[in-house]
């Protein structure tokens, strides 16, 4: 029984990492390409609505390169509607309403947290009158560690102002597969479970050896 532990360790070790390394991974590393195919289709926008709106992909991406922090307050104002914004983060507690919180987002981005890069060519862009929907994929090379990289999902919704696209809505998520991470928290529920039991077992064995 003494060998068992430590082999059940290591096995719930090895799985832990694999599941790790595949929990990381790009699942669609293949279509950042601009000749790839659209992971997402490239939608029904008319080709002259898809090169507006492209227009303001890439100044968004240009702006995400030089994350210069001089031009946020222009940046936004020039990226965002003037009603209605909302921009929702990775995290659950990044709610950003209105240009104020265009703005923290995009300076809290370009100072701490990473490169961005977005499959602007690739885009889903739908659209109907002066509405857009838009869904990309990106990555992000984390300041904190360049070799944490991991892979995004934006979607938006961009009206047009005064005849300029601008962004009304956007959502970033990290594109990660959670799957395997939530069998393995469930594995290591159960072996904590099992430990504890064995725990118990082994205190009133002692116990029980100390009065006898």
């Amino acid at each position: 029984m003494k060998i068992l532990r430590p082999i059940i360790s290591i096995i719930l070790s090895l799985i832990l990492f694999m599941v790790l390394t595949g929990t990381l991974k790009h699942p669609h590393d293949a279509h950042y390409n601009p000749s790839s195919d659209a992971i997402y289709g490239l939608g029904n926008a008319p080709d002259s609505v898809r090169v507006e709106i492209k227009t303001l992909l890439n100044a968004f991406q240009s702006g995400y390169t030089s994350r210069d922090l001089k031009n946020v307050k222009p940046f936004t104002e020039s990226m965002f509607a003037l009603k209605n914004v909302l921009i929702l983060g990775t995290m659950p507690n990044e709610i950003f309403i209105g240009h104020t919180g265009a703005e923290k987002l995009v300076h809290n981005d370009w100072a701490f947290w990473g490169d961005c890069t977005f499959a602007v060519e690739n885009a889903h862009i739908s659209s109907h009158g002066n509405v857009a929907w838009i869904s990309m994929i990106g990555a992000v090379r984390f300041d904190i560690s360049r070799h944490l990289y991991l892979p995004l999902r934006i979607s938006g919704v961009a009206v047009k102002e005064l005849s300029e696209w601008k962004f009304q809505q956007m959502n970033f998520q990290f594109d990660l597969n959670l799957q395997g991470l939530l069998i393995t928290i469930a594995l290591l529920l159960i072996w904590f479970v099992v430990s504890m039991l064995w725990l118990i077992v082994t205190l009133i064995q002692t116990v029980k050896t100390r009065k006898s």
